[in-house]
Order: C-alpha cells, then structure tokens, then sequence
C-alpha cells in the first residue's frame, strides 16, 4: 500500500494506493481520505502533479467528517468521476456544510442520490473489493459523523479526532472512547488531519 500525502492549506489529505493488481485480477483504485475547500481542484491537480500522482486514478473519496476543509471539494470531485463512500451516520451532515460556506467559496452541494451509503459492519467488504485491507469505524470526538480508517498493518486516518490533550471536560468521555476503539485494533501509526504522523509506540 502507497500513501500519499497531497494535502495542502495545512490540511492532510491522504491517497491510498493498493497494489495494482487485486488477488480478483481487476485493477485496484486509489482512496483519497477527505478533500480541500470548494474552488481548489486546480491546486489538487497541481498537488497531484508535483507528487507523481496521477488524478485519474483516485476512483474513490472517503470524508472523515463534513467540514469545509476537509468535505468542501467533494461534489467537484464527484464531478470528476469519483466514487464518495459515506457511511450512514454520516448522511444528516452533509446537508449542513453549506451553513459553513460564504457565496465567495462557490461550494457545490453534494449530492445525496449517487453515493456509496455503507455501515459501519458493511465497509470491511467493501474496501477489499476495491484493493484495501482495513475497515471504517465511528470516532465522535471532533464532530458526532467524525469516522476513521483503521488498516490491517497498523495505520488509522483520524481526521481531526481531538488529541486527548487538547479535549474540552465534557468532550473527554467520548473523544477518550473513540481513541480507546482506535487502539484495540492495534494501531501503531497514525495518519491525522492537521499535522505531522504520529506513531504510537
């Protein structure tokens, strides 16, 4: 697996690249882990094109949690031809990132009718379809539709979880559960929204 990372404005924006090839024979497809603020897809394209990545083979995007700078690009990336996963918690949020928007960001609302809507239980076998070995889980914390990837070998996708440093008192119980998830599954690296890699150790 090649991660990526193709973030910019100081946000994290991971793609993951499985093998070429899956065990199935079909050609596997990059996931892009969130995406920038509405307008910017020529700064991803020249994002993409400095890093040696080529745009076409995102196929796929999955959205931690619908704010702007990590959900804002989203229909334009639709638009493109890739594929959003949300999982079903998520949908009464999606609706509500236009409140964050100015008329000056030219957001695009997403779309509701063409999207991949998983469970949680649902996204294991989903993923590997498409190349990756992992799953999605849910980690309130940040927001109440935040969600993180956990893979096999040992890395999660956070998103902006709230370090447990930085948590409000009565944020803590939830946010302390989410990380608590994120660990009994093993995780040894992870890959946040905001900032530098962590690895746990």
């Amino acid at each position: 697996m090649n991660i990526v990372n193709i973030g910019y404005d100081s946000t994290n924006y991971y793609l993951l690249e499985p093998d070429p090839v899956k065990p199935s024979g079909q050609a596997s497809s990059g996931l892009l882990i969130d995406v920038g603020w509405p307008g910017t897809l020529p700064k991803l394209l020249s994002i993409c094109k400095r890093k040696g990545v080529a745009f076409q083979k995102i196929k796929h995007l999955l959205i931690t949690h619908y704010h702007p700078d990590h959900a804002g690009l989203a229909q334009e990336m639709k638009n493109q031809g890739v594929q959003l996963i949300v999982i079903d918690n998520q949908l009464p949020f999606i609706p509500t990132l236009g409140r964050f928007m100015k008329p000056g960001n030219h957001y695009l609302e997403i779309s509701l009718n063409d999207n991949i809507i998983l469970k949680v239980s649902e996204s294991r076998n989903y993923l590997k379809s498409i190349g990756i070995n992992g799953e999605i889980i849910e980690t309130p914390g940040h927001t109440e539709d935040s969600v993180s990837l956990i893979m096999d070998e040992g890395s999660a996708f956070t998103g902006d979880l709230t370090p447990l440093m930085g948590v409000t008192d009565e944020a803590r119980s939830q946010v302390e559960a989410s990380w608590a998830r994120i660990r009994s599954f093993g995780v040894k690296t992870v890959y946040p929204g905001h900032g530098p890699v962590i690895k746990i150790g």
